[in-house]
């Protein structure tokens, strides 16, 4: 036996405190009881399986189109809703013209029935009403059902990609004027409105958003979403396109409870593809947006909805297979079903630290997950909406093959992400402009905190611990608000997919409107802004306007630039002299109107011409009408010829 005058201080600090040692074991082990039985009761609360399960599974067999919503046994806020759309919602496929002769259709959507059958009083427009979009762009009108992006001049079966709005031309002897009343944003929530009908945008936010996942059935309209993407265009895309491994595309099955990536390497060919879908693989393609511009326009206006990154991937899956384990995502998700069937099992989070959580999950085993709180059949033309958090898997049923896109939103935009960058700037200024946060602490603080001093109440430690709840409250005082926001923004503006311009968008921009090379290496016309030039931003959120660390400048980063696929680019921006700020305001905060140059606030006219040129030249701001092309000799010259030079 050794001596305790042979022991290290350290082994005599161990033998002092055995005592305590086990009562904090105890401790811990009590709290780890807690948290086991506060999860137990917390999915005794959300989940209400049994009920809510058989309730969804009677729905999913029924074939009328009701509307129904199941309510959990809890007698709480119902976790789940199932809604049936109405079979009524075509649209006008006609011109502008005609389109604003159209009345108001008389068969407006149902409201939501609530579970305690009460509506949600929300007075719903039309589906014509809905889906109008930019009234400068004939082109732009949805065609039957499609999304607004899908041209009404396509003939093509509902079931083919049709020409996106960006992508269609207007006629040669069409005048262009673009509206200064019709917002982006506005615009956006067209889309959005298309997108959950009959949900109305306000309904969705208030009921659904984060909170709990709504089913919207279309028995009678199974072509809604077809316009988006199809195995035709998969096949399409596979061929003419640089596919690769690991970026575009994954290659996946699940079996025994247990996910597979069986990617091989570089392009992914068709013909390898489909070997590995007749073998009973699924297809994931990572950003369809990239290569579909329908896919592309609908997710480039939802980002003006959701003020963040909104992102599509895409999954094919073969008739009785199963591609992904059970998970939950950081995204909320958004799952349009294009062609076949699948049927979903969607479960309520486990537990409060996974509620609306940051990080997506692990691959899941069943016995982890438990019941589902939804099943769901889910066929062509419906929509499942789910927030982040929520576990969720899915899987084809015999002879049907299901073809869907998951449209994801809202990264990473929580209170949390705006304080990681708020926070750490409050406490750098508070220590450069407060000494109460630069003064010492008491001599003996070490002695009053820690793990071993957790459960004490000593005069000192409450000391301690009232001065330090004292200074982060004082903190707020020292939040640079604005500043971190614009850091917040920028991240979004640096995600963001660029803006989809339609045709008579483009030749109100750099894009088209401008001098063009012809014959011999000669240049024809030029484009001349003038003080009376109407301008205005090209979208809503296209720039922000950021001041740093340089005093005599200020920092214009925006989305035009941007690659079409995530990050694909370095962050886009130009430098301009602060005093132009005051401008670049005016523009921000007088969208959608056009204002003539010579009323941007700026002191002469050299540098009200300067700054519209500069944002001219980076397609940042359109012109209300096509600007002449000058020639040489003061003419003017049209730009009849605009659309011959081998351009879409």
């Amino acid at each position: 036996m050794v001596a305790v005058s042979e022991m290290s201080a350290y082994e005599v600090y161990q033998l002092n405190n055995a005592d305590k040692r086990q009562e904090n074991a105890a401790r811990l082990k009590e709290k780890r009881k807690r948290k086991i039985a506060k999860r137990k009761q917390f999915k005794l609360n959300t989940l209400a399986a049994s009920e809510l399960l058989e309730a969804a599974s009677e729905h999913s067999k029924r074939s009328s189109g009701k509307d129904a919503e199941q309510t959990a046994v809890s007698g709480k806020e119902p976790m789940i809703t199932i809604v049936e759309a109405p079979k009524k919602t075509k649209l006008n496929n006609g011109s502008v013209k005609e389109k604003k002769k159209t009345s108001k259709s008389d068969d407006s959507p149902k409201s939501v029935q609530e579970s305690n059958q009460k509506s949600s009083g929300a007075k719903r427009d039309s589906p014509t009403k809905v889906l109008s979009v930019a009234k400068e762009d004939s082109s732009s009108i949805a065609k039957g059902n499609r999304h607004p992006a899908v041209s009404s001049k396509a003939k093509k079966h509902a079931s083919s990609p049709a020409q996106s709005m960006s992508g269609s031309k207007a006629s040669e002897s069409e005048s262009v004027s673009l509206s200064g009343s019709e917002s982006s944003v506005q615009i956006a929530e067209n889309f959005f409105s298309w997108l959950m009908d009959p949900i109305s945008k306000e309904d969705f936010f208030s009921l659904y958003w984060e909170k709990r996942p709504v089913h919207i059935g279309r028995e009678e309209n199974r072509d809604y979403y077809s316009g988006l993407l199809s195995t035709a265009g998969i096949d399409a895309m596979l061929r003419k396109n640089n596919i690769l491994y690991g970026k575009n595309i994954d290659i996946t099955s699940y079996t025994n409870q247990k996910r597979e990536t069986l990617n091989s390497t570089g392009r992914a060919h068709a013909a390898v593809v489909w070997d590995y879908y007749r073998n009973g693989c699924s297809i994931r393609l990572l950003n369809p947006q990239t290569y579909h511009a329908q896919l592309r326009e609908l997710n480039t206006r939802l980002q003006e909805v959701f003020g963040s990154f909104v992102g599509s991937n895409a999954y094919l899956t073969p008739p009785n297979s199963q591609g992904f384990a059970p998970h939950y995502d950081d995204i909320e998700a958004f799952v349009l079903q294009i062609e076949g069937s699948k049927m979903w099992r969607v479960y309520a989070p486990r537990d409060a630290s996974e509620t609306l959580p940051r990080t997506s999950s692990p691959n899941f085993t069943q016995e982890e997950i438990g019941e589902p709180l939804l099943e769901v059949h889910l066929k062509a033309g419906d929509i499942l909406y789910f927030p982040r958090g929520f576990i969720h898997q899915a899987n084809t049923v015999p002879g049907e093959h299901s073809l869907h896109v998951t449209i994801s939103a809202y990264q990473r935009n929580s209170w949390a992400d705006l304080l990681e960058k708020l926070v750490p700037a409050a406490l750098s200024n508070a220590i450069d402009e407060d000494e109460d946060f630069r003064k010492g602490m008491p001599l003996d603080v070490l002695n009053h905190l820690g793990a071993v001093h957790s459960d004490s109440e000593s005069p000192e430690r409450k000391a301690i611990m009232k001065k330090l709840k004292r200074l982060f409250s004082k903190l707020f005082d020292y939040a640079p608000v604005d500043a971190a926001s614009d850091q917040l923004a920028k991240d979004y503006i640096h995600g963001a997919l660029p803006p989809c311009l339609s045709s008579a968008e483009k030749k109100c921009s750099v894009l088209e409107n401008s001098d063009r090379m012809k014959e011999n290496g000669q240049c024809q016309g030029a484009v001349i802004l003038a003080l009376e030039t109407p301008l205005r931003l090209t979208r809503s959120n296209v720039l922000r306007l950021v001041s740093e660390e340089e005093p005599d400048c200020v920092k214009l980063y925006h989305s035009m630039e941007n690659s079409l696929e995530y990050h694909g680019e370095d962050i886009q921006w130009i430098e301009i002299p602060v005093h132009f700020a005051p401008a670049v305001e005016h523009l921000i905060l007088s969208y959608p109107k056009f204002t003539p140059i010579y009323e941007l606030p700026l002191e002469n006219d050299a540098d009200k011409i300067q700054l519209a040129t500069e944002l001219w030249e980076r397609a940042l701001v359109l012109t209300q009408e096509p600007l002449p092309v000058r020639i040489d000799d003061g003419g003017d010259v049209d730009d009849e010829d605009s659309d011959d030079d081998g351009d879409e």
